[in-house]
């Protein structure tokens, strides 16, 4: 008896987790400048090399699982069925730390939207994902870089002012 409830036991577990494989990538708009190719318009696509992010359950207030991606902007893991949020390992720095790594002050050239919108931009997550049965062998999520910008939050390019 303990022998089948232990087989039913290692059974459940290893129905609960599913293998689960997740890509993410930048894609850069043409920004400007020289009359493009075709392909130079169309903009690019690079890989998330070695980005960490976090994924929390859906109604949880606590990280589920860091996910290290390599260099490919890969990651490939145990995942739960469940509603998932994906956050970038960067909203989970003090304001002060984010507003010192991605330069956020206004100047000639940038306009800074100031604190709320950054407190704003850290509670919103990236992607959100359903990991269920339905899940396909890869999912893909993309992140959406601005021109003059990047991916810095709350950052708006206001261009060179004209003398």
């Amino acid at each position: 008896m303990k022998t089948t409830l232990f087989a039913l036991a290692i059974l459940l577990a290893s129905c609960s987790v599913q293998k689960a494989t997740i890509s993410m990538s930048t894609f850069y708009p043409y920004c400007g400048g020289a009359k493009p190719t075709p392909e130079m318009a169309a903009g690019r696509k690079e890989p998330c090399s070695k980005l960490k992010v976090a994924i929390v359950k859906e109604g949880e207030t606590t990280i589920y699982k860091w996910l290290n991606l390599d260099e490919n902007g890969i990651w490939i893991g145990d995942l739960a069925p469940g509603n998932y949020s994906i956050f970038q390992e960067d909203k989970f720095l003090s304001t002060e730390e984010l507003i010192k790594k991605h330069n956020l002050i206004n100047s000639d050239l940038y306009l800074f939207n100031g604190i709320t919108c950054l407190e704003k931009w850290k509670k919103e997550p990236d992607f959100q994902i359903v990991f269920d049965k339905s899940w396909s062998n890869l999912s893909e999520f993309i992140f959406k870089s601005k021109c003059q910008v990047g991916l810095r939050p709350c950052l708006e390019y206001i261009g060179p002012k004209v003398n």
